[in-house]
């Protein structure tokens, strides 16, 4: 099963000529994770091919016209694209508000449920396979972080083992990799006499807009794929600082604090040309460091690979 992530906007808060404005897509078997929703968003969207009837989760991190002001022109185009499926949406409280009013003024209407959860530190969704926690970023406005989570994966079915015990191929194996005993000839057979070791999960972490932090960095511990912000360089530090945000530096050293397989910079000012400078300083301290942009899908392989 492919995990990607799709960046669909890895600009701050102007967009370039080449870069849009936050947002990116969790593509996975049919699902998609969206987290933030930049004004255009919808157009690349759909030329990523993410499904405007799939599954979708929308994850907001904070109330800065950049990160939501796309929001609104997606909903009309699943509406258009005659969506009915419920859509669930997690994000600080005050966005439903904002939605409700903005969309009567408007005289929208959906046709489809809008499943809204305010954000809180913790579990904030739980899918079948999968859950989202959320913790506390530190920006100058409410804002989160995300934490994406496969749960963990049944091991490697033994298919001599399996022969061995007089199950023969079929649903029976089927039921056994799924986690369910099955029963051949009166007798029991449990899952794990077939089946290998637990295989962890995937996870993908997403900073928002933020400060680096000791508890972002134990929040994100080990995960795959750490998607942060690196809006500026070292020699703007000061800028950083001022405006709650972080530099490629600052985003490194957190992953390396982390324990994170693999760092990909986004959110970058338009005062960068190209972040050739910021990638360097990122990768003296991590050096599994990539620059995002838009259009690029990163695969996040299983752990056994």
């Amino acid at each position: 099963m492919k995990l990607e992530v799709v960046f669909l906007g890895t600009s701050s808060a102007v967009p370039t000529r080449v870069r849009s404005l936050p947002s990116l897509a969790i593509r996975r078997e049919g699902q998609v994770v969206l987290m933030d929703c930049g004004e255009g968003a919808q157009g690349r969207f759909v030329r990523m091919g993410l499904g405007l009837n799939r599954e979708v989760l929308v994850l907001i991190t904070h109330l800065h016209g950049d990160h939501v002001n796309g929001l609104l022109g997606l909903l009309q185009t699943m509406s258009m694209s005659q969506r009915v499926r419920t859509l669930t949406m997690v994000a600080p409280r005050d966005l439903l508000g904002w939605l409700e009013v903005t969309m009567k003024v408007m005289h929208i209407g959906l046709p489809f449920e809008v499943r809204f959860v305010p954000v809180r530190a913790g579990v904030v969704y739980r899918g079948k396979d999968f859950r989202v926690r959320a913790a506390r970023a530190s920006h100058s406005v409410e804002a989160w972080s995300f934490r994406f989570e496969e749960l963990p994966r049944p091991g490697v079915f033994d298919r001599e083992r399996a022969l061995s015990l007089g199950v023969p191929e079929g649903k029976k194996w089927s039921s056994l990799q799924h986690g369910r005993s099955v029963t051949v000839k009166g007798v029991r057979v449990r899952p794990d006499q077939v089946l290998g070791p637990r295989r962890p999960g995937r996870s993908v972490g997403y900073s928002g807009d933020t400060r680096p932090t000791r508890s972002l960095a134990r929040f994100f511990a080990g995960v795959d794929l750490l998607v942060f912000e690196s809006t500026f360089a070292s020699r703007d530090s000061d800028r950083a600082l001022e405006r709650s945000h972080s530099t490629a530096a600052e985003a490194a050293a957190l992953a390396r604090d982390a324990g994170a397989k693999m760092l990909a910079l986004t959110h970058f000012s338009a005062r960068y040309k190209r972040p050739d400078a910021l990638v360097r300083e990122a990768r003296r301290i991590f050096p599994e460091t990539v620059a995002a942009h838009d259009g690029l899908v990163l695969e996040v392989p299983p752990a056994d690979q």
